[in-house]
């Protein structure tokens, strides 16, 4: 049986923070000083550039 296709990036508007998609701050709180986590990947409306972000886990 073949593998799953990975989830596709989640879209997001507006601006945000570079930090925050370089993974080096929590995507949601912007959080530093906490152990953060793998969330998932986004795309910045209008790119194709995929980012890896990072939680801290204050949201569900």
């Amino acid at each position: 049986m073949p593998d799953a296709l990975p989830p596709a990036p989640t879209v997001i508007d507006g601006r945000v923070s570079i930090v925050r998609l370089h993974g080096e701050a929590c995507f949601d709180c912007g959080a530093v000083h906490e152990p953060l986590r793998a969330a998932g990947h986004v795309v910045v409306r209008g790119s194709t550039q995929v980012w890896q972000i990072v939680t801290c886990g204050c949201r569900s």
